[in-house]
């Protein structure tokens, strides 16, 4: 751990090891700006893939991990069937149509911003370099009622098609998105799967949230009941 820490530069901070199943990740306590923090340790550490955690219970407490080993996720999701996958959703197979819009409602790109949830408690230090690997260590519970395996599934996905990276999970789940989707089409049917997944990740129709995905360089997927 130490030596991990030091090449990340976060010798000052205080930090643990912590055990999911039979792995061993590294948390640290942030102080100062967290995403700050994230990309400066993203950058130290290309073989890790660090995250944010909103809420340090949801990391800490045993109670809160998958029932199954992050390898076990992990294998599984290589071979998945996203669209399958999906489909499991009743949001993503009945899609209401007064939910869908037309496209003209407008939207506020401000308001696709993790940061508006408020400070994270953990830097969470993961094994593997794949960023959306960091859900088959820790619950999105933001994302509420969707399985933790589909999150996983989807988000390897997303990352492959847009190149995005998960920053912080919790109430809110914060992606980077360097490669965003261009033609409106791809973006509508992101917009779909975003919203079968988060119910209130669009903050308005989920047509207009299309536009929005054509423009965002992060995401940020919530849901409550």
């Amino acid at each position: 751990m130490e030596k991990i820490l030091r090449a990340a530069g976060l010798e000052s901070y205080q930090a643990e090891q912590l055990r999911i199943h039979d792995e061993t990740v590294i948390v640290v306590h942030p102080a100062g700006d967290a995403q700050q923090l994230l990309r400066s340790v993203r950058a130290a550490l290309p073989d890790h893939n660090p995250v944010l955690a909103l809420d340090g219970d949801a990391v800490l407490e045993p109670d809160f991990h998958h029932n199954s080993r992050p390898s076990d996720l992990i294998a599984w999701v290589q071979a998945a069937d996203v669209d399958a996958e999906l489909a499991r959703l009743h949001s993503f197979r009945e899609q209401d149509p007064e939910l869908l819009g037309t496209g003209d409602e407008g939207f506020d790109l401000d308001s696709y911003d993790v940061t508006h949830f408020g400070e994270p408690e953990l830097l969470v230090i993961l094994p593997r370099p794949e960023p959306w690997a960091a859900f088959a260590y820790l619950d999105p519970y933001g994302v509420w009622g969707t399985p933790g395996d589909l999150m996983l599934a989807a988000a390897r996905r997303w990352h492959e098609r847009y190149g995005a990276a998960p920053t912080t999970i919790g109430l809110a789940n914060g992606f980077t998105v360097p490669r965003p989707p261009t033609e409106l089409a791809d973006a509508e049917r992101l917009a779909v799967e975003h919203v079968a997944i988060a119910g209130r990740t669009a903050r308005t129709k989920t047509r207009a949230y299309a536009r929005a995905l054509l423009q965002l360089d992060r995401w940020c997927l919530y849901d409550r009941p």
